[in-house]
């Protein structure tokens, strides 16, 4: 493998380890569109969408290992969000998964380009309350079934794409209400679940590229505990922000593509 393409996967797979645990999103949204626009500025083959798809969830499951157990240790996961979230969506992964091999290169770039627009729309809801954001994790109770239906819809949007896990933020923070801090650690928590039955998947049906995923989990890991340090110094509000900024940028890059081609 060219030296210039692992030096290149590990540098953004480091960037997106770093996004994912500091503000939940980065692996799949941060990571995908780098993978397919980056190399070509390096003299290197660009990468079509279903290999970097494959990347990008072997990403999602180390950053989330990495960065979740971050933030289990100081107590920013709660049990039940993480444990119902992660059995619902790694079934919708594995589904995804497996069937990511007989859907387009073109309806996988119009899906990301859907799902970039849902996210960044929701974050115009109105901001959690400062009492919500400060209650204390056994005060928080998570409705099981619409959990489940979401949990379950995003699943299949990572098993397709090896993206999709950054919907968990909007959607747990403005639909079921969970505080900023605590959505971010157990979102990770549950992307370490779903993205390894995507991989599953994946790896099953001989879409995983070994040597240039071995580049994406060495930065991934090291990129997602810098993250978690960063995490830690900075309010709610910065996050979301942070959060919409970086679903915009992506979406409007995205959508640019799309309409050219």
């Amino acid at each position: 493998m060219n030296p210039t393409l692992f030096l290149i996967l590990s540098g953004v797979a480091g960037l997106s380890g770093f996004g994912a645990a500091f503000i939940g999103v980065g692996g799949g949204i941060l990571l995908f569109p780098l993978l397919l626009y980056l190399p070509p500025y390096f003299g290197l083959a660009p990468l079509d969408p279903k290999t970097a798809a494959a990347l990008v969830i072997s990403e999602v499951f180390f950053a989330g290992a990495v960065g979740g157990a971050a933030h289990w240790h100081r107590g920013r996961v709660h049990n039940r969000l993480t444990v119902i979230g992660a059995v619902s969506s790694a079934t919708g992964a594995l589904v995804g998964g497996v069937g990511s091999k007989w859907v387009s290169e073109g309806f996988l770039l119009a899906l990301f380009g859907v799902i970039t627009i849902i996210a960044g729309a929701m974050m115009f809801l109105p901001a959690p309350s400062q009492e919500l954001e400060e209650a204390p994790m056994e005060s928080i109770t998570v409705p099981s079934l619409p959990l489940v239906v979401i949990s379950l819809a995003i699943g299949v949007v990572v098993g397709l794409l090896g993206a999709g896990n950054f919907l968990f933020i909007p959607l747990l923070i403005y639909v079921l209400k969970i505080p900023t801090r605590i959505t971010i650690g157990s979102s990770l928590a549950i992307y370490v679940l779903n993205s390894l039955a995507g991989f599953v998947g994946k790896l099953v049906t001989g879409q995983i590229p070994f040597v240039m995923t071995l580049a994406v989990i060495i930065g991934a890991s090291l990129g997602a505990l810098m993250g978690e340090k960063c995490h830690n110094k900075v309010s709610p509000q910065f996050l979301r922000h942070a959060y919409s900024v970086v679903v915009a940028i992506v979406a409007l890059r995205i959508w640019l593509t799309l309409l050219a081609s």
